[in-house]
């Protein structure tokens, strides 16, 4: 047993223990804040997103009703907006923000363990609580599974959600202890609900703390019973009731995401069938614990593997670990009811992730982690301070090297992490057969000026059956880029058979066949894009352009005034309505209209084009003098 220290010296070594924790968590992630933005949710949330920057009225006004990228988390945006208050949009601004409030999240993590220990083993000296606390923050903090969350801009709310998600554990437990066979203060209940709704609002899966709660209730608190069918005993009903305002919450949020996430993002029976979903959730709750005990081979896109399904090896090997554990459990909650209790509040947290309702192509994910495998830390504190107990000097060997080997791995994890393309050429390097990986890292090298090797890998992952609704049209515009129309053309129409109604793609189609001079089937693909969408104006222009070419300037008129309506400032309508008006013997509006077209491109026209539409101009001016000298007696 350790030797008791004196009062002054345990709050001492309280905020030491906290500090410790934090600086090491935030010193392993301070690499991230030289890492660019990444191509994958990044550009939505950040770079083609203008409604989030700044900290004004219309900002927070949005930030509060808006379902972008489909989901509703006002407290991220908010973040969000601070980030680009300080720093605009360099991205080492947003990662600093990020690696402080998993630092942040890991002194929670250390906070909520020693309460929770304090609990289960009363027996034990306060220095056995602190030491088995700090080991649990630590390996929360440094655990490579945590790199995604953190080194990820965008996944910024599962950092932001376990940090309410904590804090309302700890509001929670005092009052429950206080309370004990009554239901807690309404002043307490107020707190507890306002962290949920925050944490709630960061992101959806933590609706599940009622359930948490409940668990917690049981062990290692022990206001209820171990058997479930004594809760509703009037002794008990008390403490289930408190609860309903927080079943409330979790019910609105709960509906709340699936409107943001629309009918289209959370996948229906038929594309992701229940035999499906039940053979991702076996994996799912087996894989997480796996990665705990053996962080390796981590990719941020894990896909469905070829053939998945009940009878898929994975899921079979997974299924049988999974009954396993559930008897070994079984066996073992008497003796150690610790370990049932964290066991299911993991289940419990990982639950909202496992494909109940799948959203999106990964399978499993390293950010869903984040919060779902704290109990894990707490399990591993616990056996940590059992280890002291028999071998001080060899448990805190032991410990050392672990948290060292993590750090390494997590330091090299964080490394992959620096750009796309380093990103995905790492995805490819766990799994080849990732057509998303592939088609990511095209999307990267295409951004870079790698047009051939963009090329390639576009089609290594459609190949591979990689289905995003922009990687026929990505690979369509490369080629179209490239001067290779034909190909161009086919990607256009692949991405038309799996998307119909897309107007772009029937306009970009049109241009390829134009540079083709294929003029029938350009004019025709125009017409369609029009069809979808009639207010399009370059679209009535080109047709315009190709009635002109062919000597139709009767039928090109009305293409170009209408485009006119739609976009009064449109260069190439007004150029060519000049022309036409030229044409006609009408120089007065000729020379207007180009006065019109040399205004609207002055501040951005090459120097060249605008002496171009200068010289017209002239010419038209020459013309029109000419004419009416003609026309004097």
């Amino acid at each position: 047993m350790l030797s008791s220290p004196v009062t002054h010296r345990f709050d001492v070594r309280r905020w030491l223990s906290a500090g410790a924790v934090f600086f090491l968590g935030l010193a392993a992630y301070l690499p991230v804040v030289d890492h660019d933005f990444i191509n994958w949710d990044d550009p939505e949330y950040f770079l083609n997103n203008p409604h989030y920057r700044g900290l004004n009225t219309a900002t927070l006004r949005w930030c509060f009703t808006t379902t972008h990228v489909g989901h509703y988390q006002p407290i991220n945006w908010l973040t969000y907006a601070v980030d680009y208050q300080l720093g605009g949009l360099d991205p080492a601004r947003y990662h600093l923000t990020q690696a402080f409030l998993h630092a942040l999240a890991a002194v929670l993590v250390l906070s909520v363990s020693h309460r929770l220990l304090r609990l289960a083993s009363p027996d034990w000296h306060s220095d056995l609580h602190w030491a088995a606390a700090i080991f649990a923050g630590l390996l929360f903090a440094l655990h490579p599974l945590r790199v995604e969350s953190v080194a990820w801009a965008s996944a910024r709310g599962d950092v932001l959600a376990t940090i309410f998600y904590l804090a309302a554990i700890l509001a929670y437990i005092p009052a429950a202890l206080s309370s004990h066979q009554r239901a807690l203060p309404g002043s307490r209940l107020l707190l507890v609900a306002l962290l949920f709704t925050l944490a709630a609002l960061s992101k959806e899966m933590a609706v599940t703390l009622p359930a948490v709660l409940i668990v917690l209730d049981v062990y290692p608190l022990r206001r209820l019973p171990g058997s479930p069918r004594r809760w509703l005993d009037t002794p008990h009903r008390p403490i289930l009731l408190e609860k309903l305002p927080l079943l409330i919450i979790s019910g609105a949020v709960i509906a709340g995401a699936f409107f943001a996430a629309g009918g289209d993002t959370v996948a229906g029976l038929r594309e992701h069938p229940l035999s499906t979903r039940l053979a991702q959730l076996i994996v799912s709750i087996v894989h997480y614990p796996y990665r705990t005990l053996v962080p390796g081979s981590l990719s941020p896109l894990n896909e469905f593997p070829i053939g998945f399904g009940l009878t898929h090896r994975r899921v079979l090997i997974s299924g049988l670990a999974l009954l396993l554990t559930i008897i070994a459990l079984m066996m073992a909650r008497r003796k150690w009811p610790g370990l049932t209790a964290a066991v299911c509040c993991y289940v419990i947290l990982i639950l909202p992730v496992t494909g109940l309702t799948q959203r999106g192509p990964q399978m499993t994910a390293d950010r869903y982690s984040y919060l779902s495998c704290i109990p894990f830390a707490l399990i591993a504190g616990g056996l940590f301070a059992r280890f002291l107990l028999r071998s001080r000097g060899l448990a805190i060997l032991t410990a050392a090297l672990i948290l060292i080997a993590l750090t390494v791995r997590t330091q090299s994890q964080l490394s992959r992490w620096r750009d796309s393309i380093t990103l995905w050429n790492h995805a490819l390097a766990v799994d080849l057969t990732s057509g998303g990986a592939h088609c990511n890292l095209a999307q990267a090298l295409e951004t870079a000026g790698h047009s051939d090797q963009a090329i390639e890998h576009y089609r290594r992952g459609l190949a591979l059956g990689w289905r995003h609704p922009t990687v026929y049209r990505n690979l369509a515009a490369i080629l179209q880029r490239t001067g290779k129309h034909t190909e161009a053309i086919e990607a256009y129409r692949a991405d038309i058979q799996h998307y119909p109604g897309r107007w772009e793609s029937y306009y970009y189609m049109a241009i390829s066949y134009e540079r083709m001079g294929d003029v029938q089937n350009a004019a025709d693909a125009y017409r369609q894009a029009l069809e979808l969408r009639l207010d399009l104006p370059d679209a009535h222009v080109a047709l315009a352009r190709l009635f002109m070419l062919h000597g139709h300037d009767a039928e090109a008129v009305p293409r170009l005034l209408y485009a006119l309506e739609l976009d009064p400032r449109h260069p190439e309508a007004l150029e060519r309505l000049a022309i036409l008006r030229a044409r006609e013997g009408d120089y007065d509006a000729a020379v207007e209209l180009m006065d019109r077209c040399i205004e609207a491109v002055s501040r951005r026209a090459d120097p060249m084009v605008l002496d171009g539409l200068e010289s017209r101009r002239a010419e038209y001016l020459k013309d029109r003098d000419t004419s009416t000298g003609k026309q004097k007696p």
